[in-house]
């Protein structure tokens, strides 16, 4: 089924809600898109007489650079991490049915903080790493997460994060591309050793930190969270960073991992696989945005196959 436009899905979304007890009386007032980001469609609903003034509508793609999407799946984790420490929104409704919306959704509590990127002197460097180590050494089993751990070791989910990368690049053409092939091939024959299994958030993105008054008051966007190496997270970092104009530089020597290192107080080793996957995952995603907008990322094509190439080097080495 197709997803209604933003002005169709208005009185959608509240005939939806005013079937559901307590908010009978609930009328959307304002209506906008979260940008930000290429996950489930994210919208910030304002309403009236209901008992929420705002609420977040998660909406499920079908299609996009993080495919297959599931927002049941990623509303379960958001239920389990609530016992826990890690501050994440309240999960308030899921529904699993197309007819409302065209997709699946979940409604999700509105944490009215901004993120580390707009916090100014809100945010705090230290808090905001100290948080990615929380979630990193999270009791997954006893918070209720056993049904993301698809592997029993941390080379099996690295094996398969890999394959799952290599079937979107099939998908989306790119598969035969010089710096693709090459980059699975290397990657693929120097794994890592010393992982472990943890809870990885999928996108530790700064935007994805919600402080006030110098705490983190929410941890946002767990579509891609699984029970992995966590060392994938932080190569999305480093990766980043580079694009982003960051020099080259040892892993273990940037501010985040010395600060990581810290808090979870051993060192972390082999970073330079987890950037070079990055950078990997990064040059296919380029052909998904390519195909799924019709246009580019903020990083170009020939700059990420730069970057991949010399990570490449480095690991292969």
């Amino acid at each position: 089924m197709e997803v209604p436009r933003a002005n169709d899905l208005v009185p959608r979304f509240e005939d939806w809600l005013q079937t559901v007890g307590g908010w009978r009386q609930a009328r959307v007032e304002r209506f906008h898109r979260v940008e930000g980001g290429a996950s489930n469609l994210t919208y910030r609903v304002g309403l009236a007489g209901g008992p929420r003034a705002d609420v977040v509508l998660r909406l499920q793609r079908e299609r996009g650079i993080f495919e297959p999407y599931d927002v049941l799946r990623e509303a379960r984790v958001l239920v389990a991490l609530r016992r826990t420490a890690i501050p994440v929104p309240e999960v308030l409704f899921v529904e699993a049915s197309s007819s409302a919306l065209g997709a699946p959704f979940a409604v999700l509590e509105w944490i009215d903080a901004p993120h580390m990127g707009a916090a100014g002197p809100e945010a705090d460097f230290r808090a905001y790493v100290a948080m990615v180590a929380r979630v990193h050494t999270l009791d997954w089993r006893g918070a209720g997460l056993e049904f993301l751990a698809a592997h029993q070791s941390p080379e099996a989910a690295l094996r398969a994060v890999l394959e799952a990368v290599r079937r979107r690049a099939a998908a989306w053409g790119c598969a035969a591309d010089p710096s693709v092939a090459r980059g699975f091939e290397i990657l693929s024959r120097s794994l890592p050793g010393g992982g472990t299994l943890g809870l990885c958030q999928g996108d530790i993105n700064v935007f994805n930190y919600l402080f006030r008054g110098g705490r983190v008051v929410g941890v946002v966007d767990w579509e891609q969270a699984a029970i992995a190496d966590p060392r994938l997270d932080i190569g999305q970092l480093l990766a980043l960073a580079h694009l982003k104009g960051a020099p080259w530089t040892d892993p273990r020597s940037t501010p985040f991992v010395r600060e990581y290192e810290a808090a979870v107080g051993h060192p972390v080793l082999g970073l330079e696989w987890f950037r070079a996957f990055w950078l990997w995952q990064l040059l296919v995603i380029h052909r998904g945005w390519e195909l799924f907008t019709g246009g580019e990322p903020w990083y170009g094509r020939s700059q990420a196959a730069a970057a991949l190439d010399r990570a490449l080097q480095e690991v292969s080495s």
